[in-house]
This record gives structure tokens, C-alpha cells and sequence, in this order.
């Protein structure tokens, strides 16, 4: 049943890329309980005989050939739902030079980019699915913050089916630790004109694009799942990255030399601005261009 499953994410995933096919893969998730159907087949019947495992083979093969067919033919078919509403997050900036901010995102679609012309420290507004509501914290100490944006731990059901879009605004005056974890769906992080201090990017399933800033020395750290990774990396900002890959691929562009698993640009020993990052590439793939 697995490898059924895995080859048709791949063509999924394939026919995504050569725009054939429009797949929304935060609503994609919606579709969970067919792994449930599965799961109970192969237990019924693929572990009895040679002909039961045939059987789960052959039906897995309808029931997902027919599900992409499907899509294919009606893309409209699962559609985004209605939001169950709005909440709004306002910080003043009020001296904070220094901010931390650890988002635990459950699927949907993250939108994360700099301030224009404002006194706050971070401008929010996320659109819910449900009327589950996440917990924003922040603790404010001298000139630093800490801040925090997730649902509470113990919800696991609603993971697999909400999808909201989140849309966040962060100050360029104050320096910025950057935590990020998306479940499922798209992630896009603009982090052009911000202070980034550090970051860390943790993707499960779906696209994540991060532009980095073309100033500042920093380290990140990116892990993508299952899905495509973009790093958007400015010409001037010299950059290493170390990556650790599964089954996946990786382009990069030509101004990157590459040592073993290390791909490292010409001006890295002397160029002011300095990008050292580590990539963990799963299944799927990571791309590394300029802006």
C-alpha cells in the first residue's frame, strides 16, 4: 500500500511543478480519511495471503488513481471553507530592540514579511478555519520580548484539517530570532529589510519560500519534509550551506561551488555579509536562486 501511496505523491507533486495540475495541498489533507480506508484494508486482508496483499494492491491503485483523476478533472473539488473568523495581533514596539518569535503553524497557508512604515512591534491578522482560536503570548523584559503564536499541545485531530492563513508583519528595527514550524501547506517568509539575528525553519508537508535579507551575518537552520523548498538568497549577501539530503534533489544556481555537501559562494572569506546555513532535505525538493 505504501509504495502506491509514495509513487502517487510523487506524480502529485510532478504534475504541481509542470503546472498540469493545480494542487491546493492544504486542502489536499482533507482527503486523510482515504488513509484510514487503506490502513483497514491492508490489515483485513494484505496480511493474510499472497492473493489478499494483491487484492490491497490493486484496490489502493483504483481508489487513488481515482482520487487524482478526479482532481484533475474538478480541481474546484476541494475548495478553501468559509473562515470561521478573524483574529487581529498588535504589539507596540515601545524600545524593544531585541525579539524572539517561535510560530507553530498547522496547516495552511503562513505568510510571514516585514513592516512598512509603522511603530509596532509585530501586525497580524490570522484567518481560522474554525473557531479554535490560537494562544498568542508575549513577556516583555528591559528591551527584550519574547513571543509566541500556536495552538495548544494536545490538539492532534484539527491538524490534519484546518487550514488557516495566517498573515504576519514584523518590525526592522528590532533584531529578530526566528522560529517557524509548519504542519501542512505553504509557507512563504520574507525577510528582506529585517534584522535577523538567527533562524530556524521546520516544514512538513507542502511548498516553503524563504527570501533572506541582502545584509547582516547569521546562521539558519531549514529542515523541509515532504514537498519543494525555495531559498531566495540576495547576489551581495555571501552564503554556505551545509545540506543533509534524503531522497531528494537540489538545484542551486551557478554562483555556488560545491565541496562534498557543502555548496559555499566565491566572496564567503570576504564579503561582510554572511548567510552560514544547514538544510535537511527530505522528499521532495530545495531550490537555491537569487531574488
Amino acid at each position: 500500500m505504501w509504495p502506491v501511496i509514495l509513487i502517487t505523491a510523487g506524480v502529485l507533486f510532478l504534475l504541481d511543478n509542470l503546472k498540469v495540475l493545480n494542487v491546493d495541498w492544504t486542502q489536499l489533507w482533507r482527503l486523510w480519511p482515504v488513509l484510514l480506508v487503506l490502513v483497514g484494508l491492508e490489515i483485513l486482508l494484505g496480511r493474510r495471503s499472497l492473493l489478499g496483499s494483491l487484492i490491497v494492491v490493486i484496490l489502493t491503485m483504483v481508489i487513488v488513481g481515482g482520487l487524482v483523476l478526479l482532481l484533475v478533472a474538478s480541481p474546484s473539488l476541494l475548495g478553501a471553507p468559509e473562515p470561521a473568523g478573524v483574529q487581529r495581533i498588535s504589539e507596540p514596539l515601545d524600545g524593544v530592540e531585541k525579539a524572539d518569535l517561535q510560530i507553530n503553524f498547522a496547516a495552511g497557508q503562513l505568510d510571514v514579511r516585514p513592516l512598512v512604515e509603522s511603530l509596532s512591534l509585530i501586525e497580524g491578522e490570522l484567518n481560522l478555519a474554525t473557531e479554535h482560536k490560537p494562544a498568542w503570548a508575549i513577556e516583555r523584559s528591559d528591551h527584550r520580548a519574547s513571543m509566541t503564536l500556536r495552538y495548544p499541545s494536545g490538539i492532534r485531530l484539527g491538524t490534519w484539517v484546518r487550514t488557516d492563513r495566517w498573515d504576519l508583519r514584523l518590525s526592522p528595527k528590532a533584531g529578530l530570532d526566528l522560529n517557524v514550524d509548519v504542519g501542512a501547506g505553504g509557507a512563504t517568509i520574507d525577510l528582506t529589510g529585517l534584522d535577523i539575528r538567527s533562524l530556524e525553519v521546520k516544514s512538513g508537508v507542502g511548498q516553503s519560500t524563504v527570501t533572506f535579507p541582502a545584509q547582516g551575518r547569521f546562521a539558519a537552520d531549514l529542515n523541509g519534509g515532504v514537498g519543494a523548498t525555495v531559498l531566495e538568497i540576495p547576489a551581495g549577501m555571501a552564503a554556505r550551506l551545509v545540506v543533509d539530503r534524503g531522497i531528494g534533489t537540489v538545484n542551486v544556481s551557478e554562483r555556488y561551488r560545491k565541496d562534498g555537501n557543502t555548496y559555499v559562494t566565491d566572496d564567503w572569506e570576504t564579503n561582510s555579509n554572511r548567510l552560514d546555513v544547514k538544510v535537511e532535505v527530505g522528499v521532495g525538493m530545495m531550490t537555491v536562486k537569487e531574488p
